[in-house]
């Protein structure tokens, strides 16, 4: 529901708010399950149902609202976007239960867009200026997508209760980053918790490898 009003706002900051609140959700249900005990095939099917919505269609319809183009072609990057979190949610029900993730996870992804989103609504001169070169706007869904598919291994907060130290250390560290960077900047605050989460997963893939 916070996907389908996300769109339904048609408006960036509104949106980003709606898109936060189901990345928050998103959390707290699978926290809950494994808590209580209760997750089942269903709920996992629903989880993904629900991404679609909120990480998948909500993000690509705002991405074209500040589209440089006047054409057709302003819905292609956001096209490839949506192609690219189906594609992911579908592999990702079909791999078994694993405390990591294969590829970047779909709200992971819609993180970082919600740092251009919300620098595009507050007028924030670099980012709006860096968006308005067409190749940006193409390239940036095309990676997004690119990662949400890879083979690449991706800590999560479900190794928090693996045993493994690091497992508790890694996705503490990245959340004192963004913090950090909240008070710093909130816009840049998003994408670069990304790409922060990115090296610090590939970090974490060489200290496991030499366990």
């Amino acid at each position: 529901m916070c996907g389908f009003f996300a769109i339904v706002s048609g408006d960036l900051f509104v949106g980003s708010i709606l898109m936060l609140a189901a990345l928050l959700l998103d959390v707290l249900d699978g926290m809950l399950a494994r808590m209580l005990n209760v997750s089942s095939d269903m709920g996992k099917e629903l989880d993904s149902l629900a991404d679609m919505i909120s990480f998948g269609l909500a993000p690509a319809y705002l991405y074209i609202l500040f589209s440089p183009f006047d054409s057709w072609v302003k819905y292609v990057p956001p096209a490839i976007f949506v192609l690219g979190a189906a594609l992911r949610l579908a592999r990702f029900n079909t791999l078994p239960s694993s405390k990591h993730f294969k590829g970047m996870p779909t709200p992971t992804a819609t993180f970082f867009l919600l740092g251009i989103f919300l620098a595009h609504h507050y007028g924030d001169n670099f980012i709006v200026d860096q968006y308005e070169n067409p190749a940006l706007y193409i390239l940036t869904p095309i990676l997004l997508t690119m990662l949400m598919n890879s083979k690449f291994t991706m800590f999560s907060i479900k190794t928090i209760n693996s045993g493994f130290k690091m497992d508790v250390l890694f996705p503490l560290i990245c959340f004192l980053f963004f913090i950090t960077l909240l008070f710093i900047d909130f816009q840049i605050a998003f994408p670069l918790t990304v790409v922060f989460y990115l090296t610090m997963s590939f970090i974490y893939n060489f200290v496991a490898k030499r366990r």
